[in-house]
């Protein structure tokens, strides 16, 4: 295994066994999410037919809105404590710092899917499908990729808790709509066969920010 992937593995590591032992954090984010959605349902509790036509729009805002605690809480242990210098005066690439960081938002957002996700069926009236499977891994690729970036470039500032969603919501805007559109046309089982040329505009998404947050990191997260 080369050095590049140790260093990653390494702060993937890292930053679950820290999160497990302060599972108070990864607690209160999901239920932060579960919130944002007992909230949504009962403001369109009116409508049921406006509820499940708004159901994917809300479960995707839910997620976003969601995903920005921890987003901005992933970089918090490295710059409080200083970690962050210490790691790049160790030699550790700063590419390997952001794939694990990226691998680490990418698992708490499925996480925080898998809880929700059954959630938003039960109270939009939803029947789920095995096609949602792709439609979100592809809708949590593009959030952490571009998110772990962001978080990481606003980590420093004292304001970064409000400046990480509005940098991060025009951004994300692309992948959200795409996102969106196919989860949508998955739950109304796509009898037209429109979902996947959402799906292949949400992988040209995710590859252009993936891609360009893997180039971008190693001049922009060395700070040393």
């Amino acid at each position: 295994m080369s050095l590049f992937l140790q260093q990653v593995g390494a702060i993937f590591r890292k930053d679950l066994k820290t999160e497990l032992r302060q599972g108070h954090n990864l607690l209160s984010i999901i239920l932060f999410g579960v919130l944002l959605l007992l909230l949504f349902s009962f403001a369109l509790s009116v409508d049921p037919d406006l509820m499940r036509r708004m159901a994917p729009g809300l479960f995707w805002l839910s997620i976003f809105f969601t995903s920005i605690l921890s987003l901005s809480h992933s970089f918090r242990q490295e710059t409080e404590e200083g970690q962050w210098e210490g790691l790049l005066l160790l030699g550790t690439d700063p590419r390997a710092l952001y794939m694990g960081k990226f691998l680490t938002n990418l698992s708490y957002t499925l996480c925080l899917q898998l809880v929700m996700l059954p959630l938003m069926a039960v109270l939009f009236d939803q029947n789920l499908s095995f096609s949602l499977g792709l439609c979100l891994f592809l809708g949590s690729v593009g959030i952490a990729s571009i998110g772990t970036l962001y978080a990481g470039l606003t980590a420093s500032f004292r304001e970064a808790q409000m400046l990480l969603p509005l940098l991060l919501f025009p951004m994300l805007v692309p992948v959200l709509l795409c996102a969106v559109n196919a989860t949508s046309l998955s739950l109304a089982h796509d009898l037209f066969g429109q979902q996947r040329a959402w799906l292949k505009l949400l992988i040209l998404f995710d590859t252009i920010f993936f891609l360009g947050s893997t180039l971008f990191a190693e001049t922009l997260f060395d700070r040393v």
